[in-house]
């Protein structure tokens, strides 16, 4: 089950995206699927939880194929990313996990000066293992 888990703080925020390897990895599978779809987006649900320590869970996670760097944000209660296909695909492999990692592994994918691959106010998203 995939859980995301969101805290609105002066830092623009941070979001906490978590579940089995194997979650993760349909994620990864879903945006590779998106690639090669007519489609333009991609609405994957996830279930929610206690948020703490984080303020609050959303409750969807959508992909969209954009002309843009690659941005994360919420829009209401989802987790929306978005980016030109090519971005997409590299950041498909942020989600592809061995079965063998251990819960707890994490990874932040986050703008850092002089990136030109994620948009500036683009949110912290941290992607961890359950």
């Amino acid at each position: 089950m995939i859980h995301i888990r969101f805290s609105d703080n002066h830092y623009g925020g941070e979001i906490d995206l978590s579940g089995t390897p194997g979650d993760l990895r349909s994620i990864c599978q879903s945006i590779l699927e998106l690639l090669q779809a007519q489609d333009m987006q991609v609405c994957i649900p996830v279930n929610e939880l206690d948020p703490a320590p984080y303020d609050s869970c959303l409750n969807s996670l959508l992909i969209r194929k954009s002309d843009c760097s690659l941005k994360v944000m919420v829009d209401g209660s989802s987790l929306k990313i978005e980016g030109t296909p090519e971005k997409l695909e590299v950041f498909a492999d942020w989600f592809n996990f061995d079965t063998s990692t251990e819960s707890g592994y994490h990874h932040h994918f986050d703008y850092y000066e002089g990136n030109e691959w994620v948009d500036p106010a683009s949110v912290l998203l941290i992607i961890s293992v359950q």
